[in-house]
C-alpha cells in the first residue's frame, strides 16, 4: 500500500486567515493522490472543494478559540486521524495548530510510530504559557516533534526562549501569488470611487485591532496634511478599532484624508494594492498594554502581497517583519514614532526614484524567494 501524508491545517478555506492561506497556496503543490487534508465543514466548503485539486477529508468540527472548542478539536482530529490512518497508513502528520493537532501527532506518534510535525505562528507561548497545564502540555508535542517550522526567525526565537532546543526547527515564511499580486495599471473606477486623481495614496490591509496602528498614521497624516494635500489614506479591513480610529480621523479633521474602505474580498484585493503609492502598516506590542501583551505580527503576508504589488513598504519594528522586508532596500522598519512614521512617508514623497527603486527590489524579491511553490519545495524536503 502506498503510504500517505496527512494535514491537519485547523484553518481552511474557505476560512479567511493567513493560516489557511498558507496551508491552501502550499498544498496546491502537493500531489493529491499522497496527501490527505482533513478539515472542518465551514460554509461554502462544498463550493471550494468541487474546484479545487486536493483531496480534501471534512467533518464537523469547531472552528472556535475558546478552550472547550479548542479541547473537542482535539478530540475529534485524534479520531478522525485513526479511522483514516487505519484506512491510508499514513508516513507523516502536519499538524497545523501546536495544541489542538498536535496533540493528535504526539498521540499517533506513541500509538503508531508515526512521525509529525508542527507549525507555529507566534504569540503562542503568550497566549497559552501562563497556564501551566498548557505550557508543559506545549512543550511535550514540541519536543516529541520531527519538526518545528515558525513562519518567522521572531516566531523561533520566540521558542527557543520557551525552552525548544534550536536544532528543531525549519523556517518556512509564507509565499504570495505573484501572478495575482503584480504591479499593473490603477482600477480606473476605484479611482472615481474614492477621488483618488492625482492624490498621493498610502494603504493598509488588515484587521481593524490595536496592534496594527493605523491610529499611529492617522497621527502622522494629522501634522503631514498642510504641507501634502493631495495624501489619502486607504484603510481596508473591518475589526473592532472601526469607532476608535473613526472618532480619531474626526478629532484630526482628516475626513478628507483617511478613507475606510471596509471589507474587501480577496478577488478584489490586488486592485486595492495597485491605487497606492506606499503600504505602511506600523504593526506594534508594548508590555504595558494589556491590549496589546503577546499579541503581534509573527510574519505578515501583506507585506508579501505589497512587495509582490511593487510597492514600498513602511512598518513597525516588531514581530516577524524582518524575515518579509529588507530594511533600506525594499522598505522601512521603523519605531513606532509619530516623528519616524512622518519622516519615512515624507521620505518616499519627496523622493519617487527612491520609491520607485524600493518597489522594483521588492518584487524581485518575493519572485526570487517567496513563491508559493517555492514554499511547497521547502515544506516537500521535510517529508
Amino acid at each position: 500500500m502506498l503510504k500517505k501524508t496527512l494535514l491537519i491545517p485547523g484553518d481552511f478555506p474557505p476560512i479567511t486567515s493567513g493560516i489557511a492561506t498558507y496551508f491552501y497556496e502550499i498544498w496546491k503543490f502537493f500531489d493529491s493522490g499522497k496527501n490527505i487534508i482533513l478539515a472542518a465543514k465551514y460554509k461554502g466548503w462544498q463550493k471550494l472543494d468541487k474546484n479545487a485539486s486536493l483531496n480534501i477529508i471534512r467533518h464537523y468540527i469547531p472552528t472556535g478559540d475558546s478552550y472547550v472548542s479548542k479541547f473537542a478539536k482535539s478530540v475529534l482530529y485524534t479520531f478522525w486521524t485513526i479511522v483514516l490512518h487505519l484506512q491510508y497508513d499514513f508516513n507523516l502528520i502536519h499538524c497545523g495548530q501546536v495544541l489542538s493537532s498536535g496533540f493528535t501527532g504526539w498521540l499517533m506518534k506513541k500509538l503508531f510510530g508515526i512521525p509529525y510535525v508542527i507549525y507555529v505562528y507566534g504569540s503562542e507561548t503568550y497566549r497559552f504559557g501562563s497556564n501551566p497545564y498548557l505550557a508543559k502540555a506545549m512543550k511535550i508535542f514540541l519536543q516529541d516533534a520531527k519538526k518545528i517550522i515558525p513562519n518567522s526567525n521572531f516566531t523561533k526565537d520566540e521558542f527557543i526562549e520557551f525552552g525548544i532546543p534550536k536544532n528543531r526547527f525549519k523556517i518556512v515564511n509564507p509565499g504570495v501569488d505573484i501572478e495575482k499580486f503584480n504591479p499593473t495599471e490603477p482600477n480606473q473606477k476605484l479611482i472615481q470611487k474614492y477621488n483618488l486623481q492625482n492624490k498621493k495614496v498610502l494603504l493598509t490591509v488588515g484587521r481593524l485591532d490595536i496592534r496594527k496602528g493605523h491610529d499611529r498614521v492617522i497621527q502622522a497624516l494629522s501634522q503631514l496634511k498642510s504641507e501634502y494635500p493631495e495624501i489619502r489614506y486607504l484603510i481596508v479591513g473591518s475589526g473592532e478599532e472601526e469607532q476608535r480610529l473613526k472618532t480619531l480621523v474626526t478629532e484630526h479633521e482628516l475626513e478628507k484624508q483617511v478613507i475606510f474602505c471596509g471589507y474587501i474580498s480577496d478577488e478584489v484585493l490586488p486592485d486595492f494594492y495597485n491605487l497606492a503609492d506606499i503600504f505602511i502598516l506600523m504593526n506594534r506590542q508594548t508590555s504595558q498594554d494589556i491590549g496589546l501583551k503577546g499579541d503581534y505580527e509573527g510574519f505578515g503576508i501583506v507585506f508579501l502581497e505589497a512587495a509582490a504589488s511593487g510597492l514600498p513598504v513602511i512598518a513597525g519594528n516588531f514581530g516577524g517583519i524582518r524575515d518579509a522586508i529588507a530594511n533600506g532596500e525594499t522598505g522601512f522598519i521603523i519605531e513606532d514614532d509619530i516623528d519616524k512614521i512622518k519622516e519615512s512617508i515624507e521620505s518616499l514623497l519627496n523622493n519617487p526614484k527612491l520609491s520607485q527603486k524600493m518597489g522594483y527590489k521588492a518584487r524581485k524579491r518575493v519572485e526570487n524567494q517567496y513563491t508559493w511553490k517555492l514554499k511547497s519545495q521547502q515544506i516537500k524536503s521535510i517529508q
